[in-house]
This record gives structure tokens, sequence and C-alpha cells, in this order.
């Protein structure tokens, strides 16, 4: 990921997600991530999204970075009083729990088919 670029499924994922009028669609940030998840409950492609935010978070400095997010991700969430850096941590974090929680059922479903 380059400093001008996200790409597409992170532009998605904030500029779709995280647009002006959020708050009417979740009553917090883990619910729009929650939202996400049940119109994707992709185990790989939630991964997938977690290291590419974690890739971002480490990729510009905490001021740069809220202004990146509304600027090139359309992310009109703000954290306040965590910085931008912890949030997309935590975000990052949810997403993994889903990834983790959906492979875990397809296990038990392909165990149970099998029995």
């Amino acid at each position: 990921m380059n400093n001008d670029a996200i790409s597409w499924e992170l532009g998605q994922f904030f500029g779709a997600y995280f647009h002006q009028d959020f708050d009417m669609e979740a009553d917090d940030w883990q619910g729009v991530v929650d939202m996400y998840v049940d119109d994707d409950p992709n185990a790989e492609h939630l991964r997938t999204l977690a290291d590419e935010i974690d890739d971002l978070r480490q990729s510009r400095p905490e001021p740069e970075l809220g202004r990146f997010l509304l600027d090139t991700a359309g992310c009109y969430y703000s954290p306040d009083p965590l910085p931008h850096r912890d949030w997309l941590g935590e975000v990052a974090h949810r997403l993994r729990q889903h990834a983790d929680g959906i492979a875990r059922n397809v296990a038990v479903q392909n165990t149970s088919e099998h029995t």
C-alpha cells in the first residue's frame, strides 16, 4: 500500500459503512463492523481486511491518519478520545474475532456433515 491509495476493499469498508450517516444504521462503531460482517461473512476476507487495517495504522503518523481516513477512505467516524491508530487496532481485532467465529462454525458444520 502506498501513501496515496488504499485497496478497493478497504475503501469499500470505510466509505460504505462509516459514511456520513453511519450513526443512523448502528448505535456504535462495533455495530457498523458487525453489519459489514453480516454482509460479507467470509473469514478469509475479514482476516485480509484486518491485515490491511493493521498496515494502514502503521503507515502514517496519528495526525495524518485521521485526515487520510476522511479524505481518502471516506470514513466519517471520529474515535475521540481514542487515537485513530488505537481505534483501527480495535476494528482489526473485532474483524478477526468474527473471522475466528465464522471459521469455527464452518468447521463444526463440516464435522457434522461427515458424522
